[in-house]
């Protein structure tokens, strides 16, 4: 975890080799912001290049709350360089600034993010310090003074939004599947083809949390990761105040790995939770 002094900033990330025992669960927490990481409750039954090619990070600052999942295929390289270029660039100033603009620029912030990740990914290709590496990637970006949760999400790792009666994904769409960062082929309007970038009222909502495929993947995760989700953020909130994120983030990738263990075929798993309900920090009207 970091502190960037000049900007007020605290950042923290997970990346696949901070967690690489099966079964085990490694978690960092800040204020309202927490992630989790593991290998998985089983080991992968399917072909992969590096034991954990997941990782999660977030930033804390005086404008918001910023959470961050990606899935690395081929290696866990893209993933890393996903999560360190969106955490050394972008998520400076949208913790940070407060604009009044935020809401209607945001569509086109994300792409631009988006665009950097994609374009640092190949330049380590063009370099020689990366192969064929690629990855998904899930951001959401709580700013309670604007009241909004803004998100934008590539590939098939989600987002859930959960309040006091129901959990949903709001990160889902059609196709998303077989899309990644890092592909050659794609320019930034392909990129835009693929993503969905958007942004809601806080309204009712307490928590946001992200997770990769691990929870979700047929025949390897839980049979319905919005009740899965929804449970875990539940619980949480019996904890304190200052617990609750941590317990969340934790939850969620311990109810994968049961599901591994369960199916006996383990994926990856990476976490992130924006906690906002009862907690002072994250007022919003």
């Amino acid at each position: 975890m970091s502190t960037d002094s000049t900007s007020d900033i605290v950042q923290g990330k997970l990346l696949g080799e901070d967690s690489d025992d099966v079964g085990a669960v490694s978690a960092i927490a800040e204020s309202s912001a927490a992630i989790a990481l593991s290998k998985g409750g089983a080991r992968k039954t399917y072909d992969h290049t590096d034991p954990n090619e997941d990782g999660a990070a977030f930033a804390v600052g005086p404008a918001g709350v910023l959470v961050a999942v990606a899935d690395g295929h081929s290696g866990k390289d893209a993933a890393r360089i996903a999560i360190d270029t969106l955490m050394c660039g972008a998520a400076q100033g949208w913790t940070t600034a407060i604009t009044e603009d935020f809401q209607r620029s945001w569509p086109e912030r994300a792409l631009d993010a988006i665009v950097a990740i994609h374009e640092a990914i190949l330049a380590s290709v063009v370099s020689g310090a990366l192969d064929t590496s690629r990855t998904t990637l899930s951001i959401a970006l709580v700013r309670p003074a604007e009241d909004c949760v803004a998100y934008a999400t590539v590939g098939d790792s989600h987002i859930f939004r959960v309040n006091e009666v129901e959990s949903f994904d709001i990160g889902y769409y059609p196709g998303r599947r077989n899309c990644f960062l890092g592909r050659p082929a794609d320019t930034r309007q392909t990129l835009a083809d693929k993503c969905l970038i958007g942004v809601e009222a806080i309204g009712s909502t307490s928590a946001i949390v992200l997770a990769t495929d691990g929870i979700s993947e047929r025949g390897i995760g839980v049979d319905i990761p919005e009740a899965a989700i929804f449970e875990c953020v539940s619980n949480a909130r019996r904890s304190s105040l200052e617990l609750a994120p941590l317990e969340a983030a934790r939850s969620v990738a311990e109810a994968a790995n049961a599901a591994h263990q369960r199916h006996r075929s383990g994926d990856n798993i990476a976490t992130a939770v924006a906690w906002i309900g009862d907690d002072p920090s994250m007022e919003h009207g």
